[in-house]
């Protein structure tokens, strides 16, 4: 199958040339190779490639950068995804888009309940907050208005073993930084202010081969989960007898990200909750494991 992948330096896009590049023709496109702002580059690419399925991932995908320039958000992350849905359905290719948890970065009620944390469902209606968040809700509507084939799948944050390059950055670390508390009994103070699901990426990348053959819709693609990311980081830590190294972390607006998953189980998409996902990535690094376990 020929597959194109967007973002295919990024931190998602990366692992999933690595993972089908053997199995598929892939076409790995970074910017150098397809500006997707560019319709004529766009029309180029597919004309020359011709994809059976799209997976864009290509984005800026930091958030404070989006707020400080919406101006270049609004054309890479709307835009440039209506551009590749649009492209997609003229080629007769499956779309996949990856977007985020971060459309459910709603405003917080004046006064916060429990039913405020309750994990969402694809079909609510959402207001995010961050620019970030709009511009993803944005861009799924054109996409499923350009492609109406499309499959949109929100992802959440997401850890895996980080690259040389990653470790230099100190990009996607979260996990390894988790590992490195409980072996040096470092404490830690975590959010208990955002609720969050926290997914493995290489779970992420697995699962997408499933993705592409689902049923055209919006998909929550990650790990569930009920708490805090204080709460949660507390009963991994707590599987190593370390619970008391996890302190309560004050400050920050109330956020609920948590992403109700029975849509992608329903078609045989299950992903480990945060709190096993976490616990096996760290009992994966068997040396560890055998130091540090109770």
């Amino acid at each position: 199958m020929r597959i194109l992948i967007t973002g295919s330096n990024g931190y998602l896009g990366k692992r999933l040339v690595k993972r089908y590049g053997d199995r598929h023709e892939i076409y790995a496109a970074t910017h150098e190779n397809l500006d997707f702002t560019d319709e004529d580059n766009i029309r180029a690419v597919f004309e020359s490639f011709r994809p059976e399925v799209v997976v864009h991932c290509g984005a800026i995908s930091d958030v404070g950068a989006c707020g400080r320039n919406p101006e270049k958000s609004l054309k890479v992350n709307v835009y440039g995804t209506q551009n590749m849905a649009r492209a997609s359905a003229d080629a007769g290719a499956k779309m996949v888009f990856c977007s985020s948890d971060q459309v459910y970065a709603q405003a917080a009620p004046q006064m916060v309940g429990r039913d405020f944390y309750l994990p969402h469902r694809e079909a609510v209606k959402t207001e995010p907050v961050p620019v970030y968040g709009q511009h993803k809700l944005m861009a799924e509507a054109l996409c499923m208005e350009e492609n109406p084939k499309s499959v949109i799948l929100r992802l959440s944050w997401m850890y895996d073993v980080p690259d040389e390059a990653e470790r230099e950055r100190g990009k996607g670390m979260f996990a390894e930084e988790l590992k490195t508390a409980i072996a040096e009994g470092q404490a830690l103070k975590l959010d208990s202010n955002t609720c969050r699901g926290i997914t493995d990426c290489a779970e992420v990348a697995e699962k997408m081969e499933k993705a592409w053959n689902l049923p055209a819709g919006v998909y929550n693609f990650g790990s569930s989960g009920t708490d805090s990311v204080y709460e949660t980081i507390r009963k991994v830590f707590a599987r190593f007898g370390k619970a008391d190294l996890v302190r309560c972390g004050g400050g920050g607006a109330v956020r609920n990200l948590l992403m109700d998953t029975h849509k992608a189980e329903s078609v045989g998409i299950r992903f480990r909750s945060t709190v096993q996902g976490l616990c096996e990535y760290i009992k994966s690094d068997s040396c560890f494991y055998h130091k540090h376990k109770q």
